[in-house]
Order: structure tokens, then C-alpha cells, then sequence
């Protein structure tokens, strides 16, 4: 496992556009990170994280473009992305007919996600694709908030490991958008009141 820092974004970069699989810093905790192209690359984050394949992965994107051809956005969904995106938050919203099966597993929702760190959205953009992004941490097991755990955690079985420091320690919150519904899957520092209080 190389050991890199936040100037080696493109030694990052080439890593994941070769399908290797990355560990990252980002403003909530560290993530594992590889391109969102292929089952076989969801494959390999269930295998490292020894997770069920009947969970989906979020997808980490560097812009509200990158959701268009993933989701369907609503206004109640949108008022949500500009308001708190980039940020902690994690919504799951309904998944286009197109969005490949390893996607959303065929449960027709996909978690998507901006974080609000400038290496991450850098790397997402020189990558040309969303990734694949959850904690990093064997399932079952807290998620990781330094580069040390990361080793602890996965030893070998990633290509590179990121320095860094972590802001909050913890994860995002997730939501979940049924029409005009919002329900709280995971709280984490934005609150369902504070989701409700921004879209009267």
C-alpha cells in the first residue's frame, strides 16, 4: 500500500482511473474510493470492506452534473443539493432507468454525495467519473479516521493511502427522498429539522 499526501492527486488519480482502490480523507471521515464503472469494481470494495452485496455504495461527485444522468432531482430535491452540497450529507434519491444494476442493486435509489473538501472534488474531476465512496473500515467496525486505522484495517488489499486529517470524525447524514418526502436514514451533523427549516 503506497503512502501518499495531498499533493500526489495525480498519482490518485491514475490509480483509480486503473481501477485501483484508494483511501482518502474527506470532511466527514476517511473513504474508500474507486471508479464507478464496473460490477467488478463494486466487487472489490465488498470484498476489501468483507461487506453484504446487497448494500449499495454511495457515489461521490464533484458536481450537481455529475447526479443528471444517476438521479432524478425534484424541486424539493434541489432546493436540498444547493443549500447544503457540498457538505456532510448523503441523499438517497430514485435512480434513472439507466443506471447500471452493480449502481443501485435494483432497489431503484442511489446515495449521491459532494463533500466539501478541495482534494477530493479535485481528484473526482481528474478522474472524469464518480466513485464509489464508503467509509473506510471493515464492515461491522468504526470507520476510520486516520490513515493509521486505514493501514490497521486493510493492510495490503488497497493500492494507496492518503494522509490526512479528517474535520468532524463523523460520517455524513443521510437522507432519503421518497417524492416529497424526507426521511432520516443516518443523522450526522446536518438535522432533519435543519433539512426541513431550508425547503418551506
Amino acid at each position: 500500500m503506497k503512502i501518499l499526501t495531498d499533493k500526489d492527486v495525480d498519482t490518485c488519480a491514475d490509480i483509480l482511473k486503473s481501477d485501483g482502490i484508494i483511501a482518502f480523507p474527506t470532511e466527514t471521515v476517511f473513504g474508500l474510493g474507486i471508479r464507478a464503472t464496473s460490477k467488478e469494481n463494486y466487487d472489490k470494495l465488498v470484498e476489501v470492506k468483507h461487506r453484504p452485496n446487497d448494500k449499495p455504495f454511495t457515489l461521490m461527485c464533484s458536481s450537481i452534473k455529475d447526479f443528471e444522468d444517476i438521479v432524478e432531482i425534484n424541486d424539493l430535491t434541489r432546493k436540498i443539493i444547493e443549500k447544503f452540497m457540498p457538505g456532510p450529507i448523503t441523499l438517497i434519491l430514485k435512480a434513472k432507468t439507466s443506471v447500471p444494476k452493480f449502481i443501485d442493486l435494483g432497489t431503484g435509489y442511489v446515495g449521491v454525495r459532494i463533500p466539501d473538501d478541495n482534494f477530493v472534488k479535485t481528484l473526482i474531476e481528474k478522474v472524469g467519473t464518480p466513485l464509489l465512496v464508503p467509509s473506510a473500515n471493515i464492515s461491522s467496525f468504526p470507520p476510520a479516521k486516520s490513515h493509521q486505522e486505514v493501514i490497521r484495517y486493510f493492510h495490503d488489499t488497497l493500492d494507496a493511502v492518503v494522509k490526512g486529517k479528517c474535520e468532524s470524525n463523523i460520517p455524513s447524514a443521510i437522507f432519503k427522498i421518497v417524492n416529497d418526502d424526507i426521511i432520516q436514514i443516518r443523522p450526522g451533523e446536518i438535522k432533519l429539522t435543519d433539512i426541513v427549516e431550508a425547503t418551506k
